[in-house]
């Protein structure tokens, strides 16, 4: 998620500086509005979008799952196997930067739905037809202003004739071109992404373009130029606009006077600036929503270690006629099918086989991975208990990087289980006795009908396996 935050302020900074370059001078008002919607709208959207251009390495999924039948570990057989001992359990803790962001977020929803209540009630006035337009005479405001078609003017304002015609031709654009449309897009991508700097710059820049499309037609319908310059400089000044509005006095009045009075730019620079703009906006496009085209270059895969729990004689939970040890082989099995070149992934056991603890903390410790995420199934005398919960070290050297990617992986599951949240464990053998961030993850109870039926449903594993895997890719790129 972090990246995905970073890519669209830097995205929306190459875009915007490529409108404020090449397009912001030019009278191509209608082509500017779609590029500034269009960039806006595709750098949020583009990284989900991933086209497969080509591999440079071919994915380890298209390898028969008889290929990892292999192991460097040493089987004895065991009598005891002792698993550790639970120390403290905390609840889950949320994430203080995640309650900032929504905290902030939903405050500018709120401020959103309260300028919408208030354009609602404005609405509910009584109003005078002019062309396709409702004019509602206010007191809140001394601006001129339109949303949708219902035109807002000031109550005890005196307008010349000439003013008036000037006013009317001008909102009655912003109301046919749609231009409301486009304020709520920005007012709802600003509730989203307000810690983005460059939102606010497209507002602005989006804003001022709607004026100059309305300025532009307006003389085109033919009011004189000078007596409509004229009205902007007399009613330019005014403020407490009605917000998510558009409006005759918004924008600084010499950008507007300037641009209108502007001859338009050759044919020849116009075209050669905005087929500029056309290969920079395809570059943004591409470079953010094409995938395997060998980034591993600049960035090593995940290591991760998983454990599959129990094994051999060592059944572990039993529920009737489903056996735990035999349900999280399905699943790491299925999860090793997912390794490839941003997550590669070692298993302890791909069989039916039993290891000792130390066995496998000494093989852990051996291959010295960036994780290793010991997978099980949980159990309870009460059967209605159930979900994934996931426990860690708080006393082991990477307690706080253990805890963090714990908490990622339980967010993963959330589609599959519900939560029990992220527990200390300090007497877990393995979480003790390893020199890496270590998880046990539990991922539901046998002992729950609900819980059982999702372990032991064959395509409910597959999905089990890839949302461990899309997990283990998130804390690969937030690293």
């Amino acid at each position: 998620m972090i990246s995905y935050f970073v890519y669209t302020i830097i995205s929306l900074g190459c875009s915007y500086a490529v409108y404020f370059l090449l397009l912001r001078r030019q009278k191509t008002f209608q082509f500017n509005r779609f590029f500034l919607l269009s960039a806006l709208v595709l750098c949020f959207v583009a990284p989900f979008l991933e086209f497969e251009l080509f591999k440079a390495v071919p994915s380890i999924t298209q390898i028969q799952l008889d290929k990892f039948t292999e192991t460097n570990v040493i089987i004895d057989t065991v009598d005891n196997v002792t698993i550790g001992e639970e120390v403290i359990v905390n609840p889950y803790r949320a994430n203080p930067v995640k309650i900032i962001y929504g905290l902030i977020s939903f405050l500018f929803i709120i401020r959103f739905s309260r300028n919408l209540l208030q354009i609602y009630k404005l609405t509910r006035l009584e109003y005078e037809t002019i062309g396709h337009l409702k004019l509602i005479k206010i007191q809140d405001s001394n601006m001129v202003s339109s949303f949708f078609n219902y035109m807002f003017i000031p109550k005890y304002h005196a307008l010349s004739i000439g003013d008036y015609e000037s006013i009317i031709a001008h909102e009655t654009v912003h109301s046919e071109e749609l231009h409301t449309i486009d304020i709520i897009l920005l007012e709802l991508l600003s509730c989203v992404f307000w810690f983005n700097p460059f939102i606010w710059l497209y507002k602005k820049a989006v804003l001022q373009n709607h004026e100059f499309i309305a300025d532009e037609k307006s003389v085109l319908s033919g009011i004189d130029i000078e007596n409509y310059s004229n009205t902007i400089i007399n009613l330019g000044q005014k403020e407490n606009r009605v917000p998510l509005t558009s409006g005759f006095n918004f924008i600084q009045i010499k950008n507007r006077i300037i641009m209108l009075h502007q001859s338009k730019s050759s044919v020849f620079n116009r075209t050669l600036k905005i087929t500029s703009v056309i290969f920079l906006f395809t570059g943004i496009f591409a470079l953010s929503s094409c995938k395997d085209i060998d980034d591993t270059l600049s960035s090593e895969p995940l290591v991760v270690v998983i454990d599959a729990g129990h094994g051999g004689k060592d059944s572990g939970h039993l529920s009737e006629h489903e056996v735990e040890k035999t349900i999280i082989l399905q699943i790491t099995n299925l999860l090793a099918s997912l390794s490839d070149d941003k997550v590669e992934i070692v298993l302890t056991r791909n069989n039916d086989e039993f290891l000792e603890l130390s066995e496998r903390a000494d093989f852990i410790n051996n291959i010295k991975p960036n994780l290793f995420l010991s997978l099980h199934c949980n159990a309870h005398s009460d059967v209605s208990i159930r979900g994934t919960e996931a426990y860690f070290n708080p006393k082991h050297q990477d307690a706080e990087t253990s805890f963090k990617y714990a908490d990622v992986l339980i967010e993963h599951q959330l589609d599959n289980f519900s939560s029990r949240g992220v527990k200390e464990a300090s007497g877990f053998y393995l979480l003790k006795n390893t020199t890496v961030p270590g998880v046990y993850l539990e991922l539901g109870f046998l002992t729950n009908e609900r819980d059982r039926v999702v372990l032991t449903d064959k395509s409910e594993q597959l999905k089990i396996a890839k949302s461990i895997y899309e997990g283990l890719l998130e804390i690969r790129n937030s690293n």
